[in-house]
């Protein structure tokens, strides 16, 4: 999918509506509000939490940000139940580093991950010296467990029950077929890196459903105790294969998953309600980096694996009904990092010194008390650097841009804004001075 892609469905006209507020979504609140899983519970002691990171899902491919062509009527209740942020981000528009600023609160090039893990190298993946949130949630008497996506190192030395996780159910790779469970990397075609805790197995099912149905089982078996429930799904990401068995790269194909992974979301969802703990549960969603193929960043331009917007910038929602008035949308910028620092700060825990050093406590945002506290934002992917500070935003070596008159990012401005183009400059050159690490990206797939 091409730069600003989808073209042949929108104008420009309808595409500013779509990149603002976006004001249906909150329009629509009272009546999502109402679906089965958002009754409401008494508030009280520590909070559960549930970070759900999405894999390569869209800007354009979510109902309440959107999308003219799927139906996520779960995200859309879950955002209708509290807050979506119109421009988040994450700071490195690839899986591994993605996932490793979310655990981390730094920026990938401060970790061991600042590029994709790969199942050659038994020195790629996150450092045990990386504390990660489960790590100090831990430490606070939670429950923790991972289900899904894990990419942060294949070696046992990486894996998520040496990062802070009691449980884990899911797979070492960048992805991993629907159906058979494989992946393609460095190591061959006919991989197979599917873990139940420390120990490789397999089983027949569809892969979304099977992340589901875990994850579904961790809150039946610890939801008298303070949780914390990492999610990262294996979908949308490719190659696609829809429920019924159907392989194409296809929007089709593409709308089957999406629809099957809303439906799942809305199944894990349920349980807080079965067991009326969703008004003190922390429900985090966001993606790990923008589509490519035939998945949708409209209006945005560029996909995955670029430091335009629609790389960049992803869905993102958060519900706490205890803690935040349903229905806001927000237009603060906000950044993967911030999930690190949020969460450890709204469930009490004392954050190690060195650790979560770039992320924010962004809860005061959510609630709409606040402004960002940001003020630069870096992305990188490879040696392709970007940085943002309030509406202006420069990739470099290619344009400055005024995002809030031109979201598109094609009005380059360096020659109009000299002085602006030469400060984001000078702190694209501090950021990777400070911030060193390697910059090539492996040929593995995330």
């Amino acid at each position: 999918m091409g730069i600003c892609d989808n073209n042949d469905r929108f104008g420009r006209r309808e595409a500013i509506k779509r990149i603002g507020s976006f004001v249906a979504g909150a329009a629509a609140a009272p009546m999502l509000s109402r679906m089965p899983w958002a009754n409401a519970d008494p508030p009280g002691g520590k909070p559960n939490v549930i970070v759900m990171v999405a894999d390569d899902l869209g800007y354009g491919d979510v109902g309440c940000f959107g999308s003219p062509d799927i139906s996520t009527p779960n995200l859309d209740a879950m955002a209708a139940q509290g807050v979506r942020f119109a421009q988040s981000y994450v700071a490195v528009s690839v899986c591994s580093p993605a996932r490793a600023s979310i655990l981390t609160g730094k920026y990938p090039r401060r970790t061991s991950m600042p590029d994709l893990a790969v199942s050659n190298d038994p020195e790629s993946g996150l450092s045990p010296s990386d504390v990660t949130l489960a790590e100090v949630l831990k430490k606070e008497g939670y429950a923790t467990g991972a289900f899904g996506k894990w990419h942060l190192g294949y070696a046992p030395k990486f894996r998520p029950r040496k990062q802070g996780f009691d449980e884990f159910y899911g797979y070492l790779s960048g992805w991993a077929d629907y159906e058979t469970h494989s992946y393609s990397g460095s190591q061959g075609s006919n991989e197979k890196w599917m873990f139940k805790n420390d120990v490789q197995f397999d089983e027949p099912g569809y892969m979304t459903d099977l992340l589901a149905r875990e994850a579904r089982s961790f809150i039946d078996r610890h939801q008298s105790h303070p949780f914390f429930l990492y999610l990262p799904w294996n979908a949308p990401h490719g190659p696609h294969v829809a429920p019924d068995g159907t392989r194409a790269e296809t929007r089709a194909v593409y709308q089957a998953i999406m629809s099957n992974f809303d439906y799942n979301i809305g199944q894990v969802l349920q349980k807080l309600t079965d067991y009326s703990i969703a008004n003190n549960t922390f429900v985090i969603f966001i993606s790990d980096n923008g589509a490519d193929g035939v998945g949708s960043n409209y209006p945005l331009t560029g996909t995955k694996r670029t430091v335009y917007e629609g790389g960049v910038r992803t869905p993102f929602i958060a519900k706490w009904p205890a803690q935040i008035t349903a229905g806001r949308v927000s237009q603060e910028p906000i950044i993967s990092m911030d999930i690190f620092n949020t969460v450890a700060k709204a469930c009490g825990a004392k954050i190690p010194a060195g650790a979560g050093v770039d992320g924010k406590d962004i809860l005061n945002v959510m609630k709409g008390t606040a402004s960002s506290p940001h003020e630069y934002l870096f992305f990188n992917f490879g040696n392709k650097y970007a940085v943002r500070r309030g509406k202006w935003k420069l990739i470099e070596n290619t344009g400055l841009y005024d995002l809030d008159a031109n979201p598109y990012e094609t009005i380059d401005l360096r020659s109009s804004q000299p002085t602006i183009n030469q400060e984001l400059q000078y702190k694209l050159t501090q950021f990777k001075e400070d911030y060193g690490r390697r910059g090539g990206y492996s040929v593995d797939a995330g």
